[in-house]
């Protein structure tokens, strides 16, 4: 089980009839019940017009200005924000560092930060310009394009198109099996498709929106083979290249030694860990090496990603042939379950009662969700990075904000801080009143005011060594623990665990990891793998048995000794 430390003035007024007087206090709080009120309905169109409408360079200006203000109030050392706004950028920049600690190191609009599951908007891209083309089809079976795809449910097997797995519409449930790429159980990504054929799924074909990478470490397989390049060389010629987008790259190791790579950071309550180096820092690293993952691993910067904008509010055009590829990548394939319920914290205009919220095709969510407008977005984390974006097609505006550092633990508000920026950015560009523009962070906290912060890792940000978290284990639960492990499911999939002695301790190898393993401190019938590959969690284990010599544990799913040292 990995535990990720989840001065009032008063105003009077007179007229001939009345005099009343209130003060800027009760003002502003009659504002944010205001505000509240208005975000609730279910298109959240201003009732009154606002007569004011803001020049280009105000909106500018102000957005600017917001950032800059909550890049002071939060522990975040550095954005890069690029907005495209009638067919033109008219933003790209950094704001404050690359390298928490020094800053000297400034973000530009050239730096270059990981955007994680916006990757996955990309594999759509790449998928639709074949469909473009006529080569392929949403509704085409996966195994038909795909030979040798393979999976457990000989159903899903055979009817899962590759729409499916687009809307995340798959047999594949929610983040399940995410712990075998992440350690690089299998040493690359068809390695990993392959692997599906054992494993064991728990869901039906199209129960629903569930959020599974797998489905688009699949989606990168089917354009691999049909186009035999890996799916990074066919985005990098379909896309980036036309497109100008001549700083982003499909994983780490791709970047040049000149890249201007933002380093990484991870926050929990104020307090800042890192810089990590994505080149050389286990602790942020996707995986052993860093590679490709078709779920998640590009690059791109500010500048690079108002170019992309721009084509995708073009709906592709100069790539592809019809405006209907990207309309159909934005249309609603599936309802949204699982961010519905956190629309209030990022202040979407969604009621349930008569409103409703969709997933594309590679992306998240799109409907009528932003001051009451067509809205699409692709979010994208990885353990040290958050990328947050929002389009908004008839008014032509595109927003894309990078941070790097992601919370690990610590105060919700902390997590959707870069959502609220990017609605907020969106609401200058909109023209929305100042009275909805202020309601924003009061709707948030008060979605969720009775919640308590999640605790913060004492390894990455207490200081505790591993030694003091954990304690060597007495000779007899060596002696039991020592041995080859294999999981009770899915076997191929997850692959197999030993444990080993490395002198007066215990050592776990599990993927392409070794680390010290030690009995958690204050946790009975626990283990702590001390794996310093993922920044701001600690890998828990539960076991059993410990006084026999066949002892069980759990490392997201169960497994059993099936041999002796």
């Amino acid at each position: 089980m990995i535990q990720r430390p989840h001065a009032t003035q008063d105003a009077a007024h007179q007229s001939i009839i009345f005099q009343f007087a209130v003060s800027q206090e009760a003002l502003m709080r009659w504002m944010y019940v205001a505000a509240i009120l208005l975000l609730q309905l279910v298109h959240a169109r201003l009732i009154v017009d606002w007569p004011h409408k803001r020049s280009l360079d105000e909106k500018k200006a102000m957005a600017i200005a917001f950032v800059e203000d909550q890049l002071q109030k939060h522990a975040v050392p550095g954005f890069a924000l690029s907005i495209v706004y009638q067919n033109e950028t008219v933003l790209t920049r950094g704001f404050g560092t690359k390298q928490y600690g020094n800053d000297s190191n400034v973000v530009t609009e050239n730096t270059q930060f990981q955007i994680g599951s916006f990757t996955k908007t990309f594999i759509a891209l790449g998928i639709a310009k074949l469909v473009d083309e006529g080569r392929l089809s949403w509704d085409d079976p996966v195994k038909l394009r795909l030979p040798w795809f393979e999976l457990a449910d000989k159903y899903a097997e055979k009817y899962t198109t590759l729409g499916d797995l687009a809307a995340m519409n798959s047999v594949l449930g929610a983040f399940e099996g995410d712990i075998v790429w992440g350690i690089s159980v299998h040493p690359n990504e068809r390695s990993l498709v392959q692997s599906l054929g054992t494993f064991k799924t728990t869901r039906h074909l199209r129960a629903g929106y569930a959020y599974a990478n797998l489905n688009f470490e699949i989606l990168g397989q089917v354009l691999e083979h049909q186009t035999n390049m890996t799916w990074s060389q066919y985005l990098h010629k379909t896309f980036f290249t036309p497109i100008g987008m001549v700083n982003t790259y499909g994983s780490v190791p791709d970047v040049p030694a000149n890249g201007d790579l933002s380093f990484g950071h991870v926050i929990c309550n104020g307090k800042v860990a890192g810089p990590y180096d994505l080149r050389s820092s286990p602790e942020i690293a996707l995986g052993y090496k860093n590679g490709h993952l078709a779920a998640g691993s590009m690059l791109s910067t500010a500048s690079d990603l108002a170019l992309f904008s721009k084509f995708l509010l073009s709906k592709g055009a100069g790539i592809f042939r019809s405006p209907k590829t990207v309309e159909t990548l934005i249309t609603g394939h599936n309802f949204q379950a699982m961010f519905a319920p956190l629309a209030k914290l990022v202040g979407m205009s969604y009621n349930p009662d008569g409103g409703s919220m969709t997933a594309g095709y590679g992306f998240d969510i799109t409907g009528n969700l932003m001051y009451g407008r067509h809205y699409f977005d692709k979010s994208g984390d990885t353990i040290a990075f958050k990328t947050r974006t929002g389009f908004l097609p008839k008014e032509e505006l595109g927003i894309v904000l990078l941070a790097n550092a992601k919370p690990a633990g610590g105060p919700t508000e902390d997590e959707f801080l870069s959502d609220r920026i990017r609605t907020y950015v969106a609401g200058i560009f909109l023209d929305v009143e100042p009275a909805l523009l202020l309601g924003l962070r009061a709707q948030t906290l008060a979605a969720r005011a009775k919640e308590l912060p999640a605790q913060c890792s004492e390894h990455t940000f207490g200081g505790k060594s591993w030694t003091e978290m954990g304690s060597v284990l007495p000779e007899a639960a060596q002696k039991n623990l020592v041995g080859t492990y294999a999981p009770r499911e899915s076997a191929t999939y997850y692959g197999n665990v030993t444990i080993s002695r490395a002198g007066d301790r215990l050592q776990l190898h599990y993927g392409a990891y070794t680390a010290p393993l030690y009995a958690a401190r204050d946790m009975s019938s626990t283990l702590l793998w001390a794996l310093d590959a993922v920044a701001g969690a600690e890998i828990f284990i539960p076991v059993e048995g410990l006084e026999t010599a066949t002892p069980t544990f759990e490392l997201s799913v169960p497994y059993t000794k099936v041999q002796a040292s």
